[in-house]
């Protein structure tokens, strides 16, 4: 896999969406997170559980390496309130008790509710998933999936060649430019082959 995964940044995007749904199944527990999440409304699986486990393997490291957590997305507007939401976590949590990574998740619809405490950057209501990932920090990071009638669907508004070429570049669309900076030099002490593009 290690090869595949090297070669990545050399192929079509047909290519990179078939090696990558060949890889992600690979991780451990991943089909059945993505089997349960089905049940969520308008649900993906995001962000380091997907690019952080191809540097892994690029890197020769063990799976879910200084993966941090496993987010969760979903959409659900028509219900803002955090209990809601606190439901869905502890089910979630109940179901994959023996999990080693905690899961983070997030109905993606009340996301502007608590941004601005938080990151002191004020934030509108998103509109839909798409808007939100297209979003995050950094561009290579701009990724979710799902099950969709057996087959791995993938959320890439800029595509994969960032990650599979270990490529850190920031997304200024929401972010300012310490936590920017702050996550991409914890990501080159942790996964050093990576080449960080400045602010």
């Amino acid at each position: 896999m290690k090869n595949k995964l090297l070669n990545g940044q050399h192929l079509s995007l047909n290519e990179q969406v078939n090696l990558l749904t060949e890889f992600v199944m690979t991780i451990e527990g991943m089909p059945q997170i993505l089997e349960e999440i089905t049940k969520f409304p308008n649900a993906w699986v995001g962000a380091g559980i997907i690019f952080q486990n191809v540097w892994n393997v690029i890197h020769g490291y063990e799976l879910n390496t200084y993966v941090k957590d496993i987010d969760v997305l979903y959409w659900d507007d028509n219900d803002l309130t955090w209990a809601s939401e606190n439901n869905h976590i502890r089910l979630f949590t109940e179901i994959f008790p023996k999990t080693n990574i905690p899961f983070d998740i997030k109905n993606i619809a009340r996301v502007h509710i608590w941004y601005e405490q938080r990151f002191a950057i004020p934030k509108v209501q998103y509109h839909s998933i798409e808007e939100s990932i297209a979003t995050w920090p950094v561009i290579g990071a701009c990724l979710a999936m799902r099950m969709n009638k057996d087959q791995l669907e993938f959320i890439a508004p800029y595509g994969f060649q960032d990650m599979f070429s270990l490529r850190v570049r920031p997304n200024k669309a929401l972010v300012n430019q310490t936590i920017y900076e702050n996550k991409a030099t914890r990501w080159k002490e942790q996964w050093p082959k990576l080449s960080i593009e400045k602010w």
